[in-house]
This record gives C-alpha cells, sequence and structure tokens, in this order.
C-alpha cells in the first residue's frame, strides 16, 4: 500500500477551495432561506412551543414530591398527573408537527442550492473542466450541499431553540434558587474554552476530508467509465493500488475528525456533568439543613438537565457549523466561478 495517501490532495487545485471565512459562508448560505421564511420560523416556533411543554415537568414534579408525597395531599395526585400527561402530549405534538415542516423546508432549499449549482455547471466554459474532475464536482453538487443544507436548516432551528432554552432555564434557576444557579455556571467558561480550542483546529481537518472524498470519488467515476480501457490494457491491479490509495486517505480524513471529536464531546460532557455534581453537593447540604425542599432540589436538577443539554447541542452545532465551511467552499467555488461569454452563437446545421 502506497503511503503518500496523506499528499494526494492537499496540493492539488483539482481538488481544493478558496478558504472563506465562516461568516461568510453563513452570510452567502443565509440567502437561500429568505423564499421560505415562514417555513422557518413555523419550524422555529413549534420547537420552541415544544421546549415550554417540557418546561412544565421540573415544576409539576415538584409538586407530586413536595406536596403530594410529603405533605400527603392524594387529592392533588389525578390532576398532577393529567397535567403532566397533557404536558408531554403537547410537547411531542409540536415535535412532530416541526418534523413536517422542517423536512418540506429542507427539501425546498436542497432543491434551490442543487438547482442554482447544476445552473451555473452549464454555463462555465469548457476550459473550466479542464482542470476539474467529474467525480469532485459530483461530490460538490451532492455531498457538499448536503453539509451546507444541514447548517442552514438544523442550525438554524437546533441553534435558536438551544439559546431560547439556555437563557429561559437561566432566568429559571436564578429565581430558583441564586446560590445553586451561581454554582451551576462554575464550568461554563470551561466550556467556552473547550469550544473555542475546537473551532480554531476543526477547519483544516474538515477540508482535508472533503478533499480526499472528492479525489476518491473522481478516480471512481473515471474508472467506471475507462473500465473497458481498463481491462483491454490489463490495467486491473494498477488501478487498484490508485483506488488504495484514495480510499485511505479519506479513511485517515475521517479517522482524524473522528479522534479529535472522541476527545472533545466526552470532555464537554464531563465538564457539564461536574456541574451537575457540584450543584447536588450545594443542595443536599442545603436539603439537610432544611432551608431548601427535596421537590426543590430534584426540580432545580430537572431543570438543569434542561440548561446543559442544549450547551452539548451547541457544540454538535459546532462540528456541523465546520464541516458546512468546507462544503460551502466548495459549493461556492463554482457558484463564483465566471461564467462563458455570450458573444457568439453556433450556427445551426444545413443538410
Amino acid at each position: 500500500m502506497s503511503h503518500g495517501h496523506r499528499h494526494l490532495t492537499e496540493n492539488d487545485p483539482t481538488f481544493t477551495a478558496k478558504k472563506r471565512s465562516t461568516t461568510e459562508i453563513i452570510r452567502r448560505v443565509s440567502v437561500y432561506l429568505w423564499p421560505y421564511k415562514w417555513l422557518a420560523l413555523a419550524t422555529i416556533g413549534c420547537a420552541v412551543l415544544s421546549l415550554l411543554c417540557a418546561f412544565a415537568f421540573p415544576r409539576l414534579t415538584q409538586i407530586i414530591i413536595d406536596d403530594v408525597i410529603g405533605n400527603g395531599q392524594t387529592d392533588k395526585l389525578t390532576p398532577v398527573i393529567l397535567l403532566l400527561l397533557g404536558a408531554f402530549f403537547l410537547r411531542d405534538f409540536f415535535n412532530s408537527v416541526r418534523i413536517q415542516v422542517n423536512n418540506h423546508f429542507e427539501q425546498n432549499v436542497v432543491y434551490d442550492m442543487r438547482r442554482d449549482v447544476y445552473g451555473r455547471l452549464q454555463r462555465l466554459p469548457v476550459s473550466y473542466y479542464d482542470k476539474r474532475a467529474s467525480g469532485d464536482l459530483m461530490t460538490r453538487v451532492i455531498e457538499d450541499v448536503n453539509a451546507v443544507e444541514r447548517l442552514l436548516i438544523d442550525g438554524t432551528e437546533q441553534g435558536t431553540v438551544a439559546i431560547v432554552s439556555i437563557f429561559g432555564v437561566l432566568a429559571i434557576l436564578f429565581a430558583t434558587n441564586p446560590l445553586l444557579a451561581g454554582v451551576a455556571m462554575i464550568p461554563i467558561p470551561l466550556l467556552a474554552i473547550g469550544a473555542m480550542c475546537y473551532t480554531l483546529t476543526a477547519h483544516s481537518r474538515y477540508r482535508k476530508q472533503r478533499q480526499a472524498s472528492s479525489a476518491m470519488n473522481a478516480l471512481l467515476m473515471d474508472n467506471l467509465q475507462g473500465v473497458r480501457e481498463i481491462k483491454a490494457f490489463g490495467r486491473e491491479r494498477h488501478e487498484d493500488g490508485r483506488f488504495t490509495d484514495r480510499a485511505e486517505a479519506m479513511r485517515q480524513g475521517t479517522l482524524t475528525i473522528m479522534r479529535a471529536w472522541a476527545f472533545y464531546n466526552p470532555a464537554m460532557s464531563f465538564i457539564a456533568a461536574s456541574g451537575t455534581g457540584l450543584v447536588l453537593w450545594i443542595g443536599g447540604n442545603q436539603v439537610i439543613n432544611t432551608p431548601m425542599s427535596v421537590g426543590e432540589l430534584v426540580a432545580f436538577l430537572f431543570y438543569l438537565a434542561l440548561f446543559y443539554e442544549p450547551i452539548g447541542k451547541l457544540h454538535g452545532l459546532n462540528q456541523m457549523l465546520q464541516a458546512a465551511r468546507a462544503g460551502g467552499e466548495r459549493v461556492f467555488d463554482i457558484l463564483d466561478a465566471t461564467e462563458e461569454r455570450k458573444g457568439r452563437q453556433i450556427e445551426p446545421a444545413t443538410s
């Protein structure tokens, strides 16, 4: 097996793309959202309503523990359980509507973006294709557009809901118990530093992985188109070696991304979990010394889970953003290419 796979695509202009900032990628892809702004707002609205229904669970649990179980007010049990079931039903109902609207929204945006990219490819001069492999262009139209689309759809919805959830739960936490809320904030600086370190180093890994994917797909398409020539000249073993190198470059690029994520994601999860441990430690002492009830502590812990969960989603969105940035660079390279000049018309053939 060749060991040169690390250098197969990094400096090959066939598979590289112009570097672009995250701000530029987000600004340009957001243009595709505007024609479907009402679908976007409906998606976000359903997600927020589903989230608000989930906020009822901690408070109703506190009532069951303190009032129904603690004080023996059994007459409250049935109404509280019915309210709880109603909140769960509404949460999942709004989530179901969100999924349906979001799928319609997503497919419209992908359709528009793919149509624009293909339309530009149709209008580029022949000289453009002399410097590009067909498999690379197919990868940009299919895989890279998908990466950008995930940022558009999932990023818009999940990012908005995560931010609303963080600030909403934060207000509830400080209103419930300012001391425990302050303790819950202790891991936040570490989470921010971790996210910054990952963001600053992730883009180069995703660029190499996208280039390796293009190189592998380009070779595969060329070989499938030229399979008769390969067989005629007995070049099967040679082409096996070339494809092995490209596949190895793809494997190494993907593993590099996954190794970084395998360290980053569990580390951020542990830091967030340490915040829960600190809250349980301080809150347990408050319950023992009676300024806080067991139900209040349980409700606070449930709200705390609703606070740390969207922070975890933001870490996932950060990974999605880096993949979309690498894919967006390659998509906008096509959209920014100069179209063929229309100064000469082709004469119709005469019989």
